[in-house]
């Protein structure tokens, strides 16, 4: 029975070719969009799941002085929760390691290792091939590695006892385990673990290291946050000094606990100083529904073309239900058609997927996937997920078509555009996603361009930043100079923190009226700081290297002035503990683009570790080339590092500019997909109108009205598809837009320019059957009907 249902389904193909095509062609782009959307949300909901137990294991991090939450934590937060919590099975620590030389017999290389103590492998149990994950980590000279490590150092997996040498001093370390790499994502994203060297320090206002707790069996997040606030108040609060009560000091949030699901670490919003860039989870929500859309559009094509062609099949209906076929069968045929169908366009999709992958990140310069089809569960579940599409596409004809009945067949009473106001629906649900789409797309781009030349209170352009000028050691001033001898070469600062840079600093500062200090973001620059930034002086003066009591000089913002409740004129204001006021500098960003400015605090110093250098902006390649001399001169052994303020602010912009990619192309996908089905469907009724349109010729309708009239019903839905569309993504993108501190204007052009190149492309698509219709001599069709 089903073979002989296949039969009829490959026949009723080859009958109709060019809808099967379309059909098989729509379906299959639908399916390799969906493919490659839903393999990446899959892996960005699966980090760190390959974890046992995770669901147990949180980080535990802290913030202080309104400093915002930081990702890492004290060293002395560990041994409290080790020793003090109940709730806590076990806790472990990390920190993240710089680059590393790594010498192995004549060889060397570059590492970025974490330093782990010695619970951290029984904490987090990575898959060990070699060694054992509770002596890992025993000695101080220990190290373990990841498999291609060790193939990469050894060309072999058999390592334990090998010798690495790392650092400059080449200090010797034994393999003490080999881990295998999971195909499951982590945010742990090292290679190489080395022993955690600590310093035994009880200050709880630092945040060096990561730290990890595995709750017990039948303990909770919400006892974890108890016990917490406990310490906060019983451990924390008294090391603080506080002058205040404690429900005041809380209040004034100097210090906090936060913690995290280990499987949150990635989607969650990031904190200061994460282990690796985070992803974000409004952004696989939209690829979620981009996804969706995808493959409902392809099953309206389905759905659209196999009703469009009811008239066709209504005699074959007739027949079998005369000769006893029952509907059940009929639907089950249907379905059969459909499904067979879905399973071609299914290994189409496939194929299409990877093709799709490699286009899209050749596309946007992304690594969006490590691969598609990693496992056999995936295939499977890929499998599956085809043929409910077919299923689910195809339900509707397969009840509309068996539905017919033989007597209305043989009076003639079945008309072939009965379903169309059903076919019309379609059409503008296809349409108003893909012009949505469209919109959203150009709104992205739009709030891009506005990030990357928005005002952000200081010129951060053509600076250039020499992040390790430390390593120079005594020679630093003599390298500042020479490089100020260029005429590229503006300015050149000494500073510890730059706008979008990876160093934080927050100290805290309070008015002499005040009995509690607060804590501020804290700017460290010598007296070339503020020309060489870019920083707008409102009022006041900038700090002097000539002027001694310039050493307890302070500059603020706009905000930062505000907060310590200053009046007017600010400059010359004393602080507490003899700090006093020079200056004032208007807020500038420094953080992200998605919040306020916070206050900040500008601290003379003239001797940092970072060289900010301002450039003029017509010589960078000459100015670069000229700098790497000086800096081999006097440092052949060490390679400098720098960087240009606005690429550090660009990075910031990496998830925005990713979305905006995705949607672009995928937008793309849509919007042919739903011209594939609307030329299918003008070619029907092209067909279907024939006679009508020879009538209509013959009578003296000349090849223009023909075209009007075949595109008039089309361009109706298009309309009304743009007129739904633009309240949907309107309410879409101004949600997305409150994301934002800075943020484009949604403007009524945005809307229109979607609208009319809808439009076009439906005319476009819709038009050439137009024409080749209405061309066609009228007897011919007159004579063939």
């Amino acid at each position: 029975m089903i073979k002989n249902y296949i039969t009829i389904a490959l026949r009723h193909f080859r009958r109709n070719l060019s809808f099967t095509l379309i059909n098989v062609v729509g379906l299959s782009l639908g399916l390799a969009g969906s493919f490659v959307i839903g393999s990446w949300v899959w892996q960005e909901l699966s980090y760190d799941s390959q974890f046992q137990d995770s669901q147990r294991i949180y980080r535990v991090s802290v913030s202080f002085y309104n400093s915002g939450a930081f990702a890492s934590g004290p060293e002395v937060l560990n041994n409290t929760l080790a020793e003090q919590a109940p709730e806590v099975e076990i806790a472990t620590r990390l920190a993240k390691g710089k680059s590393t030389e790594i010498y192995i017999n004549e060889s060397s290389f570059e590492e970025s290792p974490y330093f782990v103590d010695s619970s951290f492998f029984q904490t987090l149990l990575f898959p060990f091939i070699a060694g054992n994950p509770s002596t890992a980590m025993s000695s101080p000279s220990n190290v373990v590695i990841t498999a291609s490590l060790a193939m990469k150092y050894f060309g072999s997996t058999d390592v334990l006892g090998k010798t690495i040498l790392v650092g400059k001093d080449k200090i010797s370390h034994i393999v003490s385990g080999v881990i295998k790499e999971s195909s499951t994502p982590s945010h742990f994203q090292s290679q190489m673990w080395l022993p955690l060297e600590l310093k035994n320090s009880t200050n709880w206002t630092s945040a060096r290291y990561f730290n990890y707790i595995k709750l017990k069996e039948g303990s909770s997040k919400s006892a974890l946050l108890k016990r917490l606030a406990d310490f906060k108040m019983d451990l924390v609060y008294p090391a603080f000094n506080a002058q205040i009560p404690y429900e005041e000091w809380a209040q004034q949030g100097m210090f906090d606990f936060h913690v995290v699901a280990l499987q949150d670490i990635h989607l969650d919003p990031p904190m200061r100083f994460e282990l690796s860039p985070g992803g974000n989870r409004a952004n696989v929500y939209i690829f979620l529904a981009v996804a969706i859309f995808l493959v409902a559009i392809a099953s309206i094509n389905f759905v659209n073309l196999s009703t469009a062609q009811s008239a066709k099949r209504a005699r074959e209906v007739g027949v079998r239900k005369t000769l006893g076929t029952s509907r059940g069968h009929l639907v089950f045929q249907y379905l059969t058609e459909s499904m067979v169908m879905s399973f071609i366009a299914l290994l189409l999709g496939v194929g299409m997927a990877e093709i799709f992958l490699i286009l899209f990140q050749n596309f946007t310069n992304e690594h969006l996937l490590t691969g598609l089809f990693n496992n056999g569960y995936e295939v499977a579940l890929y499998l599956l997920f085809g043929l409910l599409v077919g299923v689910f596409a195809g339900i509707y004809p397969a009840f509309y078509l068996s539905k017919f009945k033989p007597v209305d067949i043989l009076k003639s009473q079945l008309i072939a555009g009965k379903s169309g106001g059903f076919r019309n629906i379609l059409v503008v649900i296809q349409f108003t996603i893909s012009v949505a789409l469209i919109i959203c797309s150009l709104v992205v781009y739009e709030q891009l361009q506005l990030l990357r030349n928005v005002d952000l209170g200081f010129n951060r352009e053509n600076i250039l930043v020499v992040n390790n000028v430390e390593a120079l050691s005594e020679n630093k001033s003599f390298f500042r100079d020479k490089l100020l001898q260029h005429s590229e070469a503006k300015s050149a600062s000494f500073n510890k923190r730059i706008p979008a840079g990876t160093s934080l600093w927050v100290y805290t500062f309070k008015n002499k009226s005040a009995e509690q200090g607060e804590g501020f973001q804290t700017f460290i620059g010598d007296d070339q700081y503020l020309p060489t930034m870019g920083f707008r002086m409102l009022e006041g003066r900038n700090f002097s290297k000539d002027i001694a009591s310039d050493s307890t000089a302070v500059i603020l913002t706009e905000s930062a002035a505000k907060k310590l409740l200053l009046k007017e004129p600010i400059a010359g204001t004393e602080l507490a503990d003899g700090m006093h006021v020079v200056g004032v500098v208007s807020d500038f960003s420094f953080q992200n683009f998605y919040e306020k400015p916070d206050p900040v605090v500008i601290v003379y110093d003239p001797d940092g570790y970072r060289l900010s250098v301002r450039l003029a902006g017509h010589q960078t390649a000459s100015f670069i080339k000229y700098m790497q001399n000086e800096w081999q001169a006097l440092s052949p052994d060490q390679p400098m590092n720098y960087s240009f303020v606005d690429d550090n602010f660009e990075l910031l912009l990496e998830k925005e500019k990713t979305l905006g990619k995705t949607i672009t192309f995928f937008t793309s996908i849509a919007i042919f997909i739903s011209c594939l089905g609307l030329f299918g469907l003008a070619a029907f009724m092209a067909q279907q109108r024939k006679k009508e349109i020879g009538v209509r010729r013959v009578f003296g309708a000349s090849v223009k009205n023909v075209i009007l009239l075949l595109n008039t019903g089309f361009t109706k839905l298009v309309l009304i598809s743009i007129l739904i569309s633009i309240p949907l993504a309107w309410y879409l993108m101004d949600w997305w837009l409150q994301n934002f501190e800075f943020k484009t204007t949604l403007n009524v052009y945005t809307f229109l320019l979607s609208g009319v190149s809808a439009l076009f492309i439906a005319w476009f698509t819709v038009s050439y059957l137009s024409f080749k219709a209405a061309s066609v001599n009228p007897v011919e069709s007159l004579r063939d009907e």
